[in-house]
């Protein structure tokens, strides 16, 4: 091929790629405003207005995992799942004192449990792991479902103390990780036999 060749089609060729990137951007920042309003509306209705702080950090990270797509997208949905599902979490399930009647004991102010927001992180997050694939794109697959927690979960944490919040989403992101260690091991330990 001439030069001339080669200038117009590497002109062509990057003039197409922009297109296509431009594309998949528009189409991820669609999709990333819909979860975006969609877990508004829940996070309102189940938390409150406060959790409405952390809607630009579900913006950006689920728009990332819809533009980079793939593997990271599918593990991001089931970890959208699983901080969605924490958003459903009664507070009687992470705060045991702030069980029905157990407010009069101990006033309006529950007390902090963060144990048992690490419990419930960590039973949600073996849960999730069931869901992950044995095959090549495993790690991208795990990093997306920590990164699709991390979008969602923060909004119920907004109405917990810090050490709580960070009980719940560690919980979540250990018990991904544990029970993903788990079925590598069982994985390769079936390949040998």
């Amino acid at each position: 091929m001439s030069t001339r060749a080669e200038d117009a089609f590497s002109r062509a060729h990057a003039s197409s790629r922009r297109a296509y990137e431009r594309g998949r951007l528009r189409l991820a920042a669609v999709h990333a405003i819909t979860l975006c309003l969609l877990c508004a509306g829940a996070s309102f209705v189940l938390v409150g207005s406060r959790s409405l702080l952390w809607l630009p950090l579900t913006l950006v990270v689920w728009g990332t995992l819809e533009w980079r797509g793939v593997a990271l997208l599918r593990g991001g949905r089931f970890g959208a799942l699983a901080g969605i599902v924490t958003l459903a979490l009664p507070m009687s399930v992470l705060r045991r004192c702030c069980r029905p009647g157990a407010v009069e004991l101990v006033g309006a102010d529950c007390c902090s449990m963060p144990g048992a927001c690490a419990a419930a992180g960590v039973v949600i997050g073996l849960a999730l792991a069931c869901c992950l694939p044995l095959g090549g794109k495993r790690r991208d697959t795990v990093l997306g479902m920590v990164l699709g927690i991390a979008a969602v979960a923060p909004l119920k944490c907004s109405v917990l103390l810090a050490a709580e919040a960070a009980g719940l989403v560690g919980g979540l992101i250990a018990g991904v990780a544990a029970a993903s260690v788990v079925r590598l091991v069982i994985g390769r330990w079936t390949a040998r036999t």
